[in-house]
């Protein structure tokens, strides 16, 4: 009874000095937590090694079981164990990683409470389990679509046999030293995601590749991060996926995946740039990839499919740089209209050789533009009908035989070389004034134009001044002479 005062007394003036020594603040109500990067630090300071993480964390089938009890602390490490009512003395650190300071201090406490695990720290670990070193796993080994309990889903695996893998008692080999608010895999949405249309059950229910996680996650299989990349626009383009033959490409029917911005604020500046032909020069695809012709000849509307064989990351994009060359947006969640025409000027130019081409010159001239007058109208129209080219038969050549006709920059170097002509009119020159004689009779083209030879529709010779006399008589117009000349030859030498 005696000694059990005594104890009494002991333990009463051991927490009045630990009061004292924290200014009188209440002991804790609860255990301050163990601390492994601490421990580790405060053994090596001393020239120690870290214990084995077995020591403490007992392991049956590759489980942890029970919790770390009074053999891993004391003994070796932190001498002899305590005796139910021993005061911790200079143990109290040692004793409130487990227990809470005001039960241990407590005069006559027994059988002291603890909560297990004691994580009142942030945690001490992270796992580096890594995708990349189990490529060769089947995905379902792992996501198994329900919550295993830890270690569960690694401990078939990890059972320490040749090439299985490290031991589950290797706790070292996956769980790295680290501290904060654990960073669990999350995977990296793309710029323009398709999270609100996706389904992973019509996929998989196809079979095959679509019930392969790997076919469209492959790029995950290259990563030991936390941060995961999301499919891409090229994976779901894939041979017999989205490939235009077993389901719709990627290329067309945008709104069907692409529903959802993310974010209903996003703009997207349109593009400016226009398709160039020249810049595209060295792809060197056959005219017809792009411009397929229609039985009636005319030049069809091209798809997306040339484009995406080199830009297919533009179709993925939330930026892209190629759809305003066309269209009247770039988000593919928009209804994108193909409002962009093409220029005004034209990169190529046609040749003919009038002389194989009878007729009324208006059947072919019929277009007057804000720029030119008097040109053939867009497309093939002007050369195409009964007794013309058609896209099979009649006379050669055909109109699949683009290059035979057009040649890219003719027509700007055709426009360069006549106004740089010496006395050239053209530039003031206007044809609809020109259309009828004085009496108002229509003026037939060949009264001007009265030599039509040569293979090369540019290449006609200039109307000769003698043409213009019988107008510009000073009756009918002013005369050709007593003129001033640049009042038709502007920018003569």
């Amino acid at each position: 009874m005696a000694r059990g005062a005594a104890g009494l007394a002991l333990a009463a003036a051991l927490a009045i000095a630990l009061a004292a020594a924290r200014g009188a603040a209440a002991p804790s109500p609860r255990a301050a937590g163990f601390d492994h990067l601490l421990h580790a630090r405060d053994l090596a300071v001393t020239g120690g090694e870290p214990p084995p993480c077995v020591r403490c964390h007992a392991i049956q089938g590759g489980a942890l079981v029970g919790r770390p009890g009074h053999a891993a602390c004391f003994g070796a490490c932190h001498g002899p164990r305590p005796r139910p009512g021993d005061p911790p003395g200079d143990r109290l650190a040692v004793c409130t990683a487990c227990h809470a300071e005001a039960v241990v201090v407590a005069p006559g406490a027994h059988g002291y409470p603890v909560a297990y695990p004691p994580y009142t720290l942030e945690l001490d670990f992270a796992i580096a389990v890594g995708h990349k070193r189990h490529r060769a796993q089947a995905c379902a080994t792992c996501h198994t679509g329900g919550k295993p309990a830890p270690h569960q889903r690694c401990a078939g695996c990890h059972d320490g046999g040749p090439g299985r893998g490290p031991a589950m008692t290797a706790c070292t080999t996956c769980h790295t030293p680290a501290t904060g608010k654990p960073m669990p895999p999350a995977i990296v949405r793309a710029e323009v995601n398709v999270a609100a249309a996706f389904s992973h059950g019509r996929h998989a229910a196809r079979g095959g590749d679509g019930a392969r996680c790997a076919t469209c996650h492959r790029a995950v299989l290259d990563t030991d991060d936390n941060r995961l990349p999301a499919p891409d626009a090229a994976s779901c383009a894939a041979a017999s996926c989205h490939d235009g033959a077993a389901a719709f490409a990627v290329t067309a029917a945008c709104r069907r995946c692409h529903a959802d911005p993310g974010d209903p604020e996003l703009k997207v500046a349109r593009p400016t740039t226009r398709y160039s032909h020249a810049t595209h020069r060295a792809v060197q695809l056959p005219c017809s990839a792009c411009h397929p012709l229609r039985p009636s000849g005319e030049v069809a509307v091209t798809g997306h499919a040339p484009c995406a064989t080199c830009h297919a990351d533009d179709f993925g994009r939330r930026q892209p740089r190629i759809c305003g060359a066309c269209h009247n947006g770039t988000e593919p969640w928009r209804a994108l209209v193909a409002d962009r025409g093409p220029p005004e000027t034209t990169e190529f130019g046609a040749t003919l050789d009038h002389g194989e081409h009878p007729g009324d010159c208006t059947r072919c001239h019929a277009l007057t533009t804000a720029a030119t007058q008097l040109r053939p109208p867009r497309g093939h129209r002007a050369c195409t009908g009964k007794g013309c080219h058609a896209v099979t038969g009649g006379p050669a050549p055909a109109l699949s035989a683009c290059e035979r006709c057009h040649r890219e920059g003719l027509a700007r170097d055709r426009q360069a070389a006549r106004l740089a002509a010496p006395w050239s009119v053209r530039r003031a020159f206007d044809h609809a004034a020109h259309a009828r004689t004085g009496d108002g009779q229509p003026l037939a083209c060949t009264a001007c134009h009265a030599d039509l030879r040569g293979p090369d529709a540019a290449a006609l010779p200039t109307p000769a001044k003698a043409t213009c006399a019988p107008c510009h008589d000073g009756t009918v117009a002013f005369k050709l002479t007593g003129t001033r000349c640049t009042r038709c030859h502007q920018g003569a030498p």
